[in-house]
């Protein structure tokens, strides 16, 4: 009797284990599905080209500036 309790409490939590593995890969699923959902959109597609052009932009100024300082510093002693 004591064995039959046993096997069915090893079988309960078997099943809730497997709900669990069940219900986190049907939710890695649903976010993969989603992400790529997200990546093919055309709102995606427009925000993604829009952080390009500010980046480049971002770089092209801080380029800028650090040739300046180089500049001012070679030239500093020269004064």
């Amino acid at each position: 009797m004591e064995l039959d309790k046993n096997k069915d409490a090893e079988k309960k939590k078997e099943t809730i284990q497997d709900k669990a593995d069940q219900w986190i890969d049907k939710t890695e699923e649903f976010i993969a599905d989603a992400a790529d959902k997200i990546h093919e959109s055309e709102t995606y597609r427009k925000a993604d080209q829009s952080i390009e052009k500010v980046t480049q932009k971002v770089f092209h100024k801080a380029g800028k500036w650090w040739a300046k300082s180089e500049h001012y510093f070679k030239n500093k002693d020269k004064k």
